[in-house]
């Protein structure tokens, strides 16, 4: 009899596990299976991840910060085990308890975890899926909201208002209207419609209980409200973050916005002394440049972004507003070329001022090597006209401050423990026999290499004999900065035969018979016209373009690139200026027939008529024709009229090159390669630019 009915138990709990049964006892057992096992661990998991996301999370207190943080993909790389043990736990319910009530919950987590993983794709489809298999509002609420934060943190705003729409159709609780009211002033963030975020935020920050969140929201409005410039109401709202239990970081940035906004450098200088804020040193000398540069005090900026971007984290940052200073401000376009490069250097992939860096170090490198070249030039003429005896002395003078830096170095009393690096981890015993990580050694070889060699630049032959190490550099850079060096007799440092070696090389170097003056003044003719084309054409710094174009033509009146120079300076000169009216005027008088004098006729005349494009066809067949009847003369005479009274017009391209072609036929080669080169820099894009080249290319071969 008991055998029986331990039999009929056995029975009815095997037919209470069947998953596809909708009985009672069945679905009870799976719902209580489901949630209590599986959704329970998997919720576990995902607070813990969610918990991680926020500790590791940087926030980038440079721009306004965003209401949700994007999620990095690394973060989702680097716990990927436990973002698919969440999937993994939830997707066991739609496996083994498919009558329970929670399959929705179980699907949601695994949206959730394809949506951490930023696979958009596969989380908005599962999202849609758990919209469609289940009534509940509390489901339906959780997979639209995320289908309305993936949309908008894909720009898709058609798809996130049409999610939107169906949101406000819920009957929502004070938590979902506030976590909507969160994702609506996001979507509002993203399209820059700074009004209507802030009033979603003043709605929903008062139901929020005190903690790092609603901190962080007032931290929001505040750099908003200092968007609008309403300065008065953005510290209002700084001050609040302290009052609602923000952490340490989010308290001392709002201090140091408060101090920013109020220009209170003194309360600034006096968070640098603190020490609870010596991690955070860099960003208050960068908010220093930053308030002086707003105060147009622009030493002082370069002087505090400068401390600020020797030793933080956001060097990268630092060195790119550095170089817009140096090019904008400061107009010392070196040094702009060097922090440029160094912003492009420092600068994660994943910054969003990457690209455009990457792009301002290659235009910035190439300004520099035309930089240095004309440098090279003017220091090789100035050498030229010093007498052997100055440059004798000048030679020793530049070698005795070379060998009086290496002593200081190597005699340098300076304690172990400063010289050593402190962004070095310190080594350990195992380590110390490694020579690059046992510092002593390192130190005590780099002395004894300097004693043996001197200071020697790391380069090709570094140890040969009569090697002008890096001298010839200094000595230049040296004669750069003091046009007039000391006539005075300094004694020889050495008499050996290296020094006199060395010396001899140097003099060498230095252009004096007449033919090698020509040479380098010819090659700096061509260096301060590509310096000032450059620097009109690819930087736009005006004012230098015209600095070095009117040296080119100051220097070398009647140079071969004289029509271009004064098409430059047209350009780069105030509009409509008494001194743009002389450049127009010299390159119409000088030079009547230059294609120069065509583009400033197209910049003030604009796009043509269609009466008057239909006249330029017809003179130009006309040109044509006499082209093909070898009447060239005729012909160049008909393009040149052409380009006069149609400026801009769409067969501009065809009637330089036909001008071009015509100079070939009358045998004036020099004009016949000059019209082709203007032809292929006017005309980049035009369809006649390979011929060009290839007749171009053609011709110097045959020259040559």
């Amino acid at each position: 009899m008991h055998i029986r009915f331990w039999l009929l138990g056995l029975l009815a709990l095997v037919s209470a596990c069947s998953q596809q049964s909708t009985k009672p006892a069945a679905v009870a057992f799976h719902n209580l299976n489901a949630k209590y096992n599986a959704i329970w661990q998997a919720d576990r998991i995902k607070n813990t991840i969610q918990k991680k996301f926020w500790e590791e999370h940087k926030e980038d207190y440079r721009a306004i910060l965003p209401i949700l943080p994007a999620v990095d993909s690394t973060f989702g790389q680097q716990h990927a085990s436990e973002i698919d043990q969440v999937i993994k736990k939830a997707s066991l319910v739609i496996d083994r308890h498919q009558n329970s009530h929670f399959i929705d919950d179980a699907y949601s987590l695994i949206g959730w975890g394809r949506y951490i993983k930023k696979d958009f794709k596969n989380a908005v489809e599962t999202f849609k899926f758990v919209n469609s298999i289940d009534n509940d509002p509390r489901s339906q609420f959780t997979s639209l909201l995320h289908l309305y934060q993936i949309y908008t943190f894909q720009h898709d705003f058609v798809s996130a208002e049409k999610v939107s729409e169906f949101i406000q159709t819920l009957n929502l609780n004070r938590e979902q209207k506030n976590s909507y009211l969160l994702a609506r002033a996001f979507y509002h963030q993203n399209k820059n419609e700074i009004i209507p975020t802030i009033a979603l935020l003043e709605e929903v920050i008062p139901s929020l209980k005190a903690g790092e969140e609603k901190a962080r929201l007032f931290f929001i409005l505040g750099q908003m409200f200092e968007s609008q410039g309403k300065n008065k109401l953005a510290l209002e709202n700084f001050a609040l973050v302290k009052k609602n239990k923000a952490s340490y970081e989010l308290q001392f940035r709002a201090t140091l916005a408060v101090h920013q906004l109020n220009n209170d450098a003194v309360e600034l200088e006096k968070m640098i002394r603190e020490p609870k804020n010596a991690d955070l040193v860099s960003a208050i000398y960068v908010a220093l440049g930053q308030m002086y540069f707003k105060n147009k005090e622009y030493e002082k900026a370069k002087n505090y972004w400068t401390k600020g971007g020797s030793n933080g984290s956001d060097r990268g940052e630092v060195y790119l507003q550095l170089g817009n200073l140096f090019a904008s401000q400061l107009k010392q376009l070196d040094e702009a070329a060097l922090y440029f490069d160094s912003a492009a250097t420092y600068l994660s992939p994943n910054h969003p001022a990457h690209a455009s860096a990457q792009k301002l170090k290659a235009t910035w490198s190439n300004y520099l090597k035309l930089s240095q070249a004309l440098s090279k030039e003017d220091s090789l003429l100035h050498l030229s006209q010093m007498s052997l005896d100055e440059l004798s002395s000048l030679y020793q003078k530049t070698h005795k401050k070379l060998a009086k830096k290496s002593d200081s170095l190597n005699n340098a009393k300076i304690p172990l423990a400063s010289q050593v690096s402190f962004t070095r981890r310190p080594s350990t015993p195992e380590q110390q026999s490694f020579y690059f990580y046992n510092d002593q050694a390192r130190i005590q070889g780099q002395q004894e290499f300097n004693n043996k060699w001197g200071v020697r630049t790391l380069e090709d032959f570094w140890n040969r004999k009569n090697k002008n190490n890096n001298l010839n550099s200094q000595i230049v850079n040296l004669t750069q900065n003091n046009p007039n060096p000391s006539n005075e007799n300094l004694k020889p440092l050495s008499t050996s035969t290296e020094n006199k070696d060395s010396l001899q090389i140097w003099l060498n170097s230095i252009p004096k018979s007449a033919q090698e003056i020509a040479q380098v003044k010819k090659r700096q003719e061509e260096a301060l016209f590509e310096l000032g084309k450059f620097v009109q054409l690819e930087i736009g710094e005006k004012d230098q373009a015209r600095q070095i174009l009117k040296k080119l033509l100051a220097n070398y009146p009647g140079s071969t690139h004289e029509a271009e120079a004064l098409y430059l300076l047209y350009l780069s000169s105030p509009k409509e200026s008494p001194e743009q009216k002389a450049y127009r005027t010299s390159l119409f008088d000088r030079f009547p027939t230059a294609y120069f004098k065509q583009l400033i006729l197209k910049i003030e005349n604009g796009s043509l008529t269609e009466s008057n494009e239909l006249a330029a066809q017809k003179a130009y067949e006309q040109a044509f024709t006499q082209f093909k009847s070898s009447n060239f003369t005729e012909a160049s005479r008909l393009c040149q009229q052409i380009l006069q009274q149609f400026p801009g017009s769409n067969l501009e391209d065809k009637v330089v090159f036909l001008k071009a072609l015509c100079y070939g036929g009358l045998k004036e080669y020099s004009n016949y390669q000059d019209n082709l080169k203007n032809f292929i820099q006017a005309f980049p894009k035009s369809p006649l630019t390979t011929e060009a080249e290839a007749l171009l290319n053609a011709y110097s071969k045959n020259k040559n």
